[in-house]
């Protein structure tokens, strides 16, 4: 009896290793390089937007981050966001735009989309974005390079820069974890400020989602743990 509760505990143990490995897997997407080239309308809050449909997708979002590059102009006037569904993600909102400059930062445009020096928003990135310019940073031809966490600040591009100083960050690239990967993204991004004309040149994304095991692995697993489990026991 000692030994047949053995082998049950060894059967029950395989199938939980079984379990925990195909919860963990994970895919990521990379849809492509949306290329734009699209002048930014200076000092106009109607922007420019460019809008992605994914479908096939399996499994719920894990983790978005988003690649972009806007050539010129002045980042302290550029406000982006990426929207999901009914989820918002502000991506940029006037960097460097505080109570001690509210023109914010100077610096012409984001680096390119795919090469060493791309700009990356992650969340799990080490710096807030908007303040770049407080941390090691890397300007590339003028154009902001590196991995940053979004701006997530979801106020009015034109609040005064105290409001920018007391924001909360509550629109970061998190909010898409746990939906559906399928539908429509849609990137907008708008030049609040007059003076210093840019061109979104391009974006794109990489989508984590959790994996849905295929039925025929999910088989093949249970199947050898059952067979490993009565070869020990006529053993």
């Amino acid at each position: 009896m000692q030994i047949h509760k053995k082998f049950r505990s060894s059967f029950f143990a395989l199938l939980l290793a079984c379990a925990v490995l195909s919860a963990r897997a994970s895919i990521t997407y990379s849809p492509g390089v949306n290329n734009i080239n699209t002048i930014i309308p200076d000092g106009d809050l109607t922007g420019v937007q460019s809008s992605l449909n994914l479908s096939g997708l399996a499994g719920t979002i894990t983790d978005v981050n988003v690649s972009l590059n806007i050539a010129g102009g002045f980042n302290g006037d550029y406000y982006a966001y990426l929207t999901h569904n009914s989820s918002l993600s502000i991506l940029l909102n006037r960097p460097g735009r505080t109570s001690s400059s509210s023109v914010g930062y100077p610096d012409g445009g984001f680096g390119p989309d795919s090469s060493a020096n791309r700009f990356l928003f992650d969340d799990q990135a080490a710096h807030d974005v908007h303040l770049y310019r407080t941390f090691p940073f890397t300007l590339n031809a003028g154009e902001l390079t590196g991995t940053w966490q979004p701006d997530g600040r979801a106020i009015d591009p034109l609040s005064s820069g105290a409001t920018f100083d007391s924001a909360g960050r509550s629109a970061m690239l998190s909010l898409f974890n746990t939906a559906d990967p399928n539908g429509t993204w849609t990137l907008f991004v708008a030049d609040v400020s007059s003076g210093g004309e840019g061109t979104l040149v391009s974006w794109s994304m990489d989508i984590t989602t959790s994996a849905i095991p295929e039925p025929s692995v999910a088989a093949f697993l249970v199947l050898g743990a059952v067979g490993a489990w009565i070869r020990r026991k006529r053993a």
